[in-house]
């Protein structure tokens, strides 16, 4: 208490006790797969598709990371963070640039591991203010795959160009290192000695290609460890990241335990959940054999409320070739899964034929029938139809079978309560242990709860059917107490969709 000392007017601030709880963000996907080019085993924040093409390029036959990517931010998708896989005997394409003695002086190597680097070339001259030792250095990246290794010219339709001007051995490093978007230089001579300083790199009318880069042959590692922060463990620092998908596990061998992994890793996080792509080509008796771990997929069977399988295949119009191509779902349900919780809420089932319409899809893999999904649905897998209304997402599941965790928008809305009230009640740890405390943690806790119930995420007509807040001396006695715990007790009753809608029709019997 402040100690007055002589007359007057004293004003104070007094805190109200009143600290609103924020709610989380849920609409952040996490991708995991093969990229064209980029760092590899990073987490990079990407906010629309032109980033991601600067990260981590284009489109490519052999990998599936793009096209989801792509069919997130189609769907509604703002922001998401991606990590590149790949095999561990990847290697960057290079080039050793030679001194006018024909000794070895510099390498020039791409910024990240692939064949991509293979369409980088280099052209050196000498520089624009002909300074002595000064030189000019090019650098092109044909953006077309059918790489030609004879063109020329720095302003070409189809190549990227970067010029690096006058520049000397001294600083050649500082200004081209971190600033180019392809290469990176290091130097192969000492250059503290004022003899290698004063060397020139010998000059070149054609542009010389890069090499050796290639995109290795071992299996790719989508896991990593939490020591090495690679794979999927590239996220265990980031905090904000809701649904999670590897659309390239999904048609390599034994990809099962993989997939198996990830559902695990979702699980310990409680904080996201799993999109699963089945291999394409599957069955409906199959794609149940593949969940279950039966027949020809042997193994545990998926059984998690972090995990949701989508089926079949979808096909989309591919920016690369202009024509169809098949693709796993898991980038069109992420975004959808985001618009949904931006439009409506994340206690919504991201399904139907208005919130699960899939704009970014023009087909489907395989037709399938009522009946057919009436054999998959109760079993946790989610049908993609072709409906008059178009091609929907016609499931909401997860792959839990506990009954309480049957839907995909009840374990998000959990999830998205939990996460808020876990980060909006940081402030109570070390505060006094008492029941001015208890007091107004229940009236913080109360206002959230409150709101996420008038927003329809909650059962009831009144709070009290909606939800409940328990923190009083009952679930806090003094043994409690004594080990340093503040129990608080939450209640929800969260809506359920109304999966099966039954109408039902009678005569009605006219009397005279």
């Amino acid at each position: 208490m402040a100690n007055y000392l002589s007359p007057g007017v004293y004003v104070e601030e007094v805190s109200s006790g009143v600290k609103p709880i924020a709610g989380v963000g849920t609409s952040v996907g996490a991708f995991v797969g093969i990229a064209e080019k980029g760092v590899i085993g990073k987490a990079v924040l990407i906010t629309n598709w032109s980033q991601f093409v600067n990260e981590f390029g284009q489109f490519i036959p052999n990998g599936y990371l793009a096209y989801a990517v792509y069919n997130f931010f189609a769907e509604g998708g703002t922001s998401c963070y991606v990590v590149r896989a790949a095999s561990k005997d990847i290697q960057p394409a290079s080039l050793t640039i030679k001194d006018t003695d024909n000794l070895d002086l510099f390498k020039v190597v791409a910024r990240s591991e692939g064949k991509w680097g293979n369409r980088i070339s280099v052209k050196i001259s000498q520089s624009s203010n002909k300074q002595q030792f000064g030189f000019k250095m090019v650098v092109q990246y044909l953006l077309d795959s059918s790489f030609n290794d004879e063109y020329t010219g720095e302003d070409e339709d189809g190549k990227i160009v970067e010029v690096f001007d006058n520049m000397l051995l001294i600083n050649f490093e500082e200004k081209v290192n971190q600033v180019s978007a392809f290469v990176s230089v290091k130097p192969l001579v000492d250059l503290t000695i004022l003899e290698n300083m004063e060397k020139t790199p010998a000059f070149n009318e054609t542009a010389l290609s890069l090499s050796g880069g290639v995109n290795g042959m071992s299996p790719i590692d989508f896991l990593g460890d939490s020591a090495s922060r690679a794979g999927i463990h590239a996220f265990d620092t980031i905090d904000g990241i809701n649904i999670v998908a590897a659309p390239d596990l999904a048609d390599m061998a034994y990809s099962r335990g993989t997939i198996l992994d990830m559902l695990n890793y979702c699980k310990l996080r409680k904080d996201c959940i799993f999109i699963v792509d089945p291999p394409h080509g599957l069955s409906p008796l199959e794609v149940k054999d593949f969940k279950e771990g039966a027949g020809n997929y042997s193994g545990n069977s998926f059984n998690t409320s972090y995990g949701a399988l989508y089926y079949p295949w979808v096909y989309i119009n591919d920016p690369l070739t202009g024509k169809q191509k098949l693709v796993p779902p898991s980038g069109a349900i992420a975004g959808t899964y985001a618009y949904v919780d931006s439009v409506r809420g994340v206690h919504k089932a991201p399904a139907g034929t208005t919130d699960g319409y899939l704009d970014s899809v023009v087909g489907i893999e395989k037709i399938i029938t009522k009946a057919e999904q009436e054999l998959l649905n109760p079993d946790g897998i989610n049908v993609i139809r072709s409906l008059p209304e178009g091609i929907c997402v016609w499931g909401a599941r997860t792959l839990s079978s506990d009954s309480e965790w049957n839907y995909v928008n009840v374990r998000r809305l959990l999830m998205y309560i939990e996460e808020s009230l876990d980060e909006g009640s940081q402030w109570v740890v070390f505060e006094p242990n008492d029941p001015s405390l208890w007091g107004k943690v229940k009236r913080n806790l109360t206002a959230f709860l409150t709101r996420v119930w008038r927003d329809g995420a909650l059962y009831g007509t009144t709070q009290e059917e909606a939800f409940f807040v328990k923190v009083d001396e009952e679930n806090n006695p003094p043994s409690v107490r004594d080990v340093g715990q503040l129990i608080i007790e939450v209640g929800v009753a969260p809506v359920k969709p109304a999966e099966f809608v039954v109408i039902r029709v009678s005569q009605k019997t006219l009397s005279k």
